[in-house]
């Protein structure tokens, strides 16, 4: 098996070297660890207290709440996909059946 590079990234003024496994792409690393340390300078600028570990959570609860809404927006497009399968295959079941053969004397043009 071989040796995953670690990853470098920059958060909140803090370099971290992650180990990444070999099947996530470091640049996909990257592209979260920028996504959080964005998410924590905003966190800052919005509030009096600036204790780093009250900023990562503070800016964690709200990564969890775009995530809740997100799941909430996925899962009611899936119940409207669902219901308008349901509602082709009601029409399909009861359309006539188009497997029988046309009668013989029937014109096809």
């Amino acid at each position: 098996m071989s040796q995953s590079q670690p990853v470098t990234v920059r958060i909140y003024n803090k370099t971290y070297h992650l180990v990444n496994s070999d099947d996530q792409d470091p640049e996909y690393v990257r592209l979260a660890a920028a996504y959080l340390d964005e998410k924590m300078q905003q966190t800052a600028a919005t509030i009096k207290h600036r204790a780093e570990f009250d900023i990562a959570i503070l800016a964690a609860l709200n990564i969890a709440e775009e995530v809740l809404r997100a799941r909430q927006h996925k899962d009611a497009l899936l119940n409207r996909t669902d219901a308008r399968l349901d509602s082709f295959n009601r029409l399909l079941s009861d359309a006539p059946s188009t497997t029988d053969s046309p009668p013989t004397d029937a014109k096809r043009f």
